[in-house]
């Protein structure tokens, strides 16, 4: 029965045949160079003869020989030798236009012309050969050089074998293919029906698996990272040679292990990029406990006494009870509001709010905000300028609801008693603006982005007044959300103007949040 290593050695000797005869039969242009060469040497040669000795001669013939040995295979050089050889004979070696060695000493002439002019010719081809060899070898390297930088630059693993397969086909041929071990270990698919199971194998032991074929050697090399399997290079080797096949073995290792590396890093970066979230989401959460433990104390403290006392049987004055009363509420108003922002920038966070987008007024919703906080701004001049031709504006109402309450608070809270509050809302061709002007101490330059930044209060700010610095964030996260944008400039002749725009098509906004822990930025 005929075995593999039977098959490996018969394609070996094949291989060498096969060879052997392109040296033979390729480059026919050099055997008439190498014709042309010998006659020109020959034709040199016998003009000099009468003027020359025998031995000046002969180093004619050897520097034809050794011109034509360095441009060509041993092929073509042996046969300018032969050449040389027989015209050196016949038109040189008395007597002259004969086949003849009369003598000892024009047998060891000629014999020491063959001799030398192998020798050097062997030299040459080795040296052709250890050149081209080694500019194999420096392509290679450069290769795998630029391999392992595009694999650097990889940022995803469903990418890897895209790139190494790229770089796999200048090395080894366009039938190589890369295939990462699935989530159970095992490999998807190898691009080589025929040896799969062989493929599973090689994973299996982890060594490299070559299988013979009629078209080449199909070599299998594993991806792994120390014991754990990663996955498998799968190639075809058009030569058995051993010295080559040493050559392949050793290329599929180096592939093999800048991929390993690579999945390693990736590994590495996504584990890297949980513990930070993780470490943040801590973080954020011991900020939020801090920042929030005392504006949640501070209503409930208020709505337990205030409900203790209205239990008490000895207050019993209508005004009492109805102060109580309003206390109660005024404080499960502010915890509402609280609760509300807090669960607001969480959900925005997290990516899991969707934008519910509908056609609206924008000024319809200003109204609707300052009439269910006319109580709040009782004893406030407010002004509202609204253009004759206002777009309905794509939105999500409750969302911006939200941030129109919370400027308005911030209005409220920022700002004198009785200072006036002015909105105007502007209309282009490609948003909406509601711009918000206040009589308030204004912002500092350097605050002015910061105020933005969740827990983050002004230096103006009052305690025990009721904010918690997540009012402005969640204002930015929405304007982001719809494609808009919320900004704080300072107005003339004293106070803040907050725009806030929203576009009038929905083309260029996003209609999911997908990535609010980019846009919500969280500085530590």
């Amino acid at each position: 029965m005929d075995g593999a290593p039977h098959r490996l050695l018969r394609r070996r000797w094949r291989s060498r045949f096969i060879a052997l005869r392109r040296g033979l039969t390729a480059e026919p242009r050099g055997y008439l160079v190498g014709a042309l060469v010998t006659t020109c040497t020959t034709t040199l040669a016998f003009n000099i003869a009468a003027h020359a000795e025998l031995a000046h001669v002969m180093l004619i013939y050897l520097l034809g020989a050794v011109l034509v040995a360095t441009r060509y295979g041993a092929a073509v050089s042996g046969f300018t030798i032969a050449a040389s050889a027989l015209c050196f004979d016949y038109f040189n070696i008395p007597p002259v236009f004969a086949f003849a060695l009369p003598d000892a000493h024009s047998v060891f002439t000629l014999g020491g012309m063959l001799l030398t002019a192998v020798v050097i010719c062997v030299l040459l081809h080795r040296l052709r050969h250890q050149r081209t060899a080694a500019r194999a070898s420096e392509a290679r390297t450069l290769e795998l050089c630029e391999l392992s930088l595009d694999l650097s630059e990889v940022s995803r693993t469903e990418e890897l074998p895209r790139v190494a397969e790229r770089h796999l086909a200048r090395l080894f041929g366009p039938q190589s293919g890369v295939h990462l071990c699935g989530p159970s270990g095992e490999i998807a698919a190898t691009g080589l029906p025929a040896a799969r199971e062989l493929a599973r194998r090689a994973v299996a032991a982890r060594e490299l698996t070559m299988l013979v074929v009629d078209d080449g050697v199909i070599a299998f090399q594993p991806i792994a990272s120390g014991r754990e399997p990663l996955g498998l290079i799968g190639v075809t080797l058009a030569s058995a040679e051993p010295a080559h096949e040493r050559e392949q073995r050793v290329l599929l290792a180096a592939c093999a292990d800048r991929i390993a590396v690579a999945i390693d890093r990736l590994a590495l970066g996504a584990a890297a990029h949980r513990a930070h979230v993780e470490a943040e989401a801590e973080r954020l959460r011991n900020e939020l406990l801090s920042a929030m433990s005392h504006d949640l104390k501070t209503p409930l403290a208020s709505i337990l006494t205030a409900g203790t006392t209205l239990l008490s049987p000895s207050e019993r004055a209508e005004g009492v009870r109805r102060e109580l009363l309003e206390t109660i509420v005024d404080e499960t108003e502010r915890l509402n509001r609280l609760v509300t922002n807090l669960l607001s920038v969480t959900r925005l966070e997290s990516g899991r709010v969707h934008l519910n987008k509908i056609p609206e007024a924008l000024d319809e919703l200003v109204y609707g905000v300052l009439s269910r906080l006319s109580g709040r701004l009782e004893g406030r001049s407010v002004e509202v300028e609204v253009p004759a031709e206002l777009p309905f504006v794509p939105m999500d109402p409750v969302l911006v609801d939200q941030v129109l309450v919370n400027l308005i608070e911030n209005v409220l809270r920022y700002t004198p008693l009785g200072s006036p509050l002015a909105i105007r809302l502007l209309a282009s061709e490609r948003e909406v603006t509601l711009e918000l002007a206040d009589r308030g101490p204004g912002i500092a330059g350097e605050e002015r982005e910061r105020v933005f930044d969740k827990f983050y209060r002004g230096r103006h700010a009052k305690q025990k007044d009721g904010g918690s610095g997540l009012g402005l964030t969640i204002c930015r996260a929405v304007a982001r959300a719809h494609g808009g944008h919320i900004r704080v400039h300072p107005r003339a002749g004293g106070g803040t103007l907050v725009e806030f725009a929203l576009p009038t098509s929905g083309a260029s906004a996003e209609s999911r949040i997908s990535d609010f822990s980019d846009q919500l930025e969280v500085r530590a």
